[in-house]
């Protein structure tokens, strides 16, 4: 698979904009946005909802809501063991891919418990037909388990075994609490369709990208992504600057326009833009990443874009109906009128009842 050309940082800047729909320029219903998305992390319920205003003309809080209730988008804990909102009919799919890995890494800590498995999955099974709570599924698992599971991982163990989702509102705009799980009612497809399908559609909303790149996404070892990749087949191929391989599906869209300017855009905590890459440069410069990055709890700080690169985070207050919108710039790009100009529309979204909003920036 010849690299057929040599993609520039800007070139790799522009499409990624792009790809992440960015642009804003097409509406389209939020369960197809959270198709072309692939997965939104959603550790913090607010997030997936930003992430989607950001990018979706139009969005609004209900509409995702809505689609958690049908089933189009779905919550769970996936990739990475991470929560995402990911699409109901991908769901399958994605679980399958992680499943195994996760499984894997217990089996690991469990290798002398003697545990019997298929007990343990077919008690929760019939458990979790019906919502539960997280604490009954500890419960649940330490007892069909006879105690031989961690304690730090009874969760992690029925999470793993069985395909659970989150039960709305969990998932909703600002719901907050203790969710629900119940037990999703598909079969998991094999692999290596499975992960084909979780690589399909990590290419198609972060690509070009490299092997690296998609495992650091999936979480998963080479070794299990190869075959998916086989399984895609005719995958394009380019080189970044620094000379790595970087792969894209065949019919992905053609490199952006490296002269034009992009317009800001801001980002949630945890937006899946500035994570989905073991290298994160193109949108991030790297002498940034301490400053957005927490690395000892893994926390991504709210940012925003200026010409399709992180400059600055940003956070919010609303005190006696006066909001406020603080922006914290990492470099220096002067009080732009249009950063002001969607500093304010954010703050309508975040705050439509407020009877006054001001954007502000810090020292």
């Amino acid at each position: 698979m010849p690299a057929e050309r040599t993609l520039s940082d800007r070139e790799l800047t522009v499409r990624y904009f792009e790809r992440q729909l960015l642009d804003r320029g097409t509406p389209m219903p939020a369960a197809e946005g959270v198709r072309r998305l692939a997965a939104l992390q959603a550790q913090y319920s607010p997030s997936p909802h930003l992430a989607l205003w950001s990018r979706l003309p139009g969005f609004t809080t209900a509409e995702l809501d809505a689609a958690l209730l049908d089933g189009s988008v779905v919550k769970s804990t996936l990739m990475r063991g991470t929560l995402h909102l990911v699409p109901g009919e991908d769901y399958g799919h994605l679980a399958a891919a992680w499943r195994r890995q996760w499984l894997t890494s217990l089996r690991g800590r469990h290798r002398t418990a003697g545990l019997d498995e298929e007990r343990l999955a077919a008690g929760l099974r019939e458990f979790t037909a019906v919502p539960r709570s997280a604490q009954e599924l500890r419960e649940r698992v330490a007892e069909l388990s006879g105690g031989r599971v961690r304690t730090e991982d009874l969760l992690h163990y029925a999470r793993a075994l069985l395909p659970l989702v989150h039960v709305a509102p969990s998932g909703h705009w600002r719901s907050h609490g203790k969710p629900q799980l119940v037990l999703w009612p598909g079969e998991l497809p094999p692999e290596p369709a499975a992960t084909a399908r979780l690589v399909r559609r990590y290419l198609a909303a972060f690509g070009p990208a490299s092997r690296a790149d998609a495992a650091h996404f999936t979480g998963l070892p080479l070794r299990r992504l190869d075959p998916a990749l086989a399984e895609l087949g005719g995958l394009t191929a380019y080189r970044a600057e620094d000379g790595r391989e970087l792969l894209d599906l065949p019919d992905a869209p053609p490199p952006g326009d490296p002269d034009r300017t992009l317009p800001v855009r801001f980002l949630p905590k945890w937006d899946a833009a500035l994570l989905s890459h073991a290298d994160r440069t193109r949108m991030l410069p790297a002498d940034l990443l301490p400053q957005v990055y927490r690395a000892v709890n893994g926390t991504l700080l709210a940012s925003y874009l200026v010409d399709g690169l992180v400059a600055g985070t940003w956070s919010h207050s609303c005190t006696r109906g006066a909001a406020q919108l603080t922006l914290s710039p990492l470099v220096e790009h002067g009080a732009r009128p249009e950063l002001v100009a969607e500093g304010e529309r954010l703050l309508a979204f975040l705050e439509p009842a407020a009877t006054a909003r001001t954007v502000v920036f810090s020292a």
